[in-house]
């Protein structure tokens, strides 16, 4: 009893160990060392971020004021992080004051900034930092325009989530291209805890272009969406790109909610696509309103009782069910009908979507849909591969190649194979330490169970280690005898 005791005890240690690690991968996740993010104020309408800094004022159209930055014990910077090519900065100040700045997701070799700042440095590919000083009651504006380009093509992909070694491959190839920039339409993430999100950004943070994002629905579950808004900001957005304009959906409910888009979303977005005529309209989203493969199953998870949402079993179930034969689009056809009618209305050139693990290309009353979720989630829809879209632009029309990444062998059995290798991979990679942990764990457990019962199996190991140690002497003997008489 003593010995069963002290096993129980091993197992409720191990049991609180675990416990605390998860805990603490919730509670400590940080974008960078001395970062405290800011709530986000962003107005979609206008694409303006302010933040109010001791009486003044420091607004960023086309980004959003993500955060401070203790760059040491005295001084600190405010972090902007641009959700456009050109944004543009502008400051209001009641008080002579000299603002600390930093701005992320632009290439520093790519623009050029209009006079009134000082000390500017590159802090990596896609950060610099820069001191504005101000007079009492003084405004200025810092525009950020882009070079002239050899190369304005843009690179869109899907569907990362935790397909690490495919994504790292995607990455380095993109920074060989050096295109303007690079869109990720969604499921950034296989489930939105702190570790998933931290891995992707630093995957990501080794682009050395700048990256604009949308929500998927893998990236809201366990209370995604607020570390999401804490890297990448507002769920809705849109800029303009040479005569393009390009607008940025939240789709992510689609998939587990009876509506995709939510009607002020809807709003924003008529009212965007009435101001972009004239320009060629890009729109990228993460769920399609339609799923253009055949003999689907339908989604019956947003109809299912709140009770058997949240079980356990449920929510296992769901999470692979986008690896299966299920109809990936909107919930709601009328919805569906709603938001294609929008594209053809305003003379949407391409929807650019994910969600379904594979390319495919049509075009629907007068509009192109693209779907390309192949950078890296698992490949079971037939025909699957991996691949990302280079989006060739010119003033005249865009063309897209599709650029193919090694996949596996398009069998099922391979493909799940596959997949189960990924899984286990990823498993690995995310939580890393807590793997081990729990292989050392249950080393103990089983050493302490040999040990206990260490007189049953003890004497026939020995009589095993002995038998070895017969066999290996005789064989040397023989082998003696061999050569003595040759």
């Amino acid at each position: 009893m003593r010995k069963k005791g002290l096993v129980l005890i091993l197992l409720v240690v191990g049991l609180l160990v675990t416990s605390a690690f998860i805990l603490h991968s919730y509670k400590n996740f940080k974008i960078q060392q001395g970062f405290v993010p800011l709530p986000l104020s962003f107005d979609p309408y206008t694409s303006i971020s302010s933040y109010d800094l001791n009486g003044n004022t420091v607004s960023i159209q086309g980004g959003f004021a993500k955060g401070k930055i203790a760059e040491n014990s005295n001084q600190e910077s405010l972090l902007l992080h641009s959700l456009s090519p050109t944004p543009v900065i502008t400051l209001k100040s009641t008080t002579e004051k000299s603002y600390r700045l930093r701005l992320e997701n632009i290439s520093p070799s790519k623009i050029t900034t209009s006079d009134g700042i000082a000390n500017l440095k590159v802090i990596d590919p896609h950060t610099i930092s820069f001191t504005v000083d101000l007079k009492a009651n003084q405004i200025k504006a810092i525009q950020f325009t882009l070079k002239p380009s050899e190369n304005p093509e843009v690179v869109m992909l899907g569907d990362n989530r935790n397909g690490y070694g495919t994504f790292a491959q995607i990455i380095s190839q993109v920074n060989g291209i050096n295109p303007a920039f690079v869109v990720d339409n969604g499921d950034l993430v296989y489930g939105g805890e702190p570790n998933r999100y931290r891995l992707f950004y630093e995957t990501v943070s080794k682009l050395q272009v700048p990256l604009y994002t949308t929500l998927g629905n893998h990236d809201i579950r366990e209370n995604g969406r607020k570390i999401y808004t804490e890297l990448f900001g507002p769920p809705y957005y849109s800029f303009d790109y040479l005569n393009n304009h390009f607008i940025f959906l939240d789709s992510s409910r689609g998939w587990t909610e009876k509506t995709a888009i939510p009607e002020e979303e809807y709003k924003w977005l008529e009212a965007d696509l009435q101001k972009a005529q004239g320009k060629r309209i890009f729109v990228v989203s993460h769920i399609p309103p339609t799923d253009p493969r055949a003999n689907l199953t339908p989604n019956t998870y947003p109809e299912l009782a709140q009770s058997q949402k949240n079980s356990l079993l449920q929510n296992e179930m769901n999470k692979l069910s986008g690896t299966s034969n299920i109809d990936h689009a909107f919930h709601d056809k009328q919805e569906a009908a709603r938001f294609e009618n929008l594209m053809t209305k305003y003379k949407v050139d391409t929807v650019f979507l994910s969600h379904i693990h594979s390319f495919f290309s049509f075009v629907k009353n007068n509009v192109r849909y693209i779907i390309t979720g192949g950078a890296g989630a698992e490949l079971l829809t037939e025909g699957s591969y991996y691949h990302y879209i280079r989006v060739h632009i010119t003033n005249w029309e865009n063309y897209l190649e599709i650029v193919q990444l090694p996949s596996p062998p398009n069998q099922i059995v391979d493909r799940y194979l596959a997949a189960g290798q990924m899984f286990a991979s990823s498993i690995y990679k995310e939580y890393t330490t807590l793997v081990l942990a729990i292989a050392v764990f249950l080393a103990l457990i089983i050493g302490w169970i040999l040990w206990i019962f260490r007189q049953g199996w003890w004497s026939y190991l020995k009589r095993l280690g002995l038998w070895f140690y017969e066999v290996a002497k005789l064989s040397i003997l023989k082998y003696k005898e061999i050569v003595r008489k040759s």
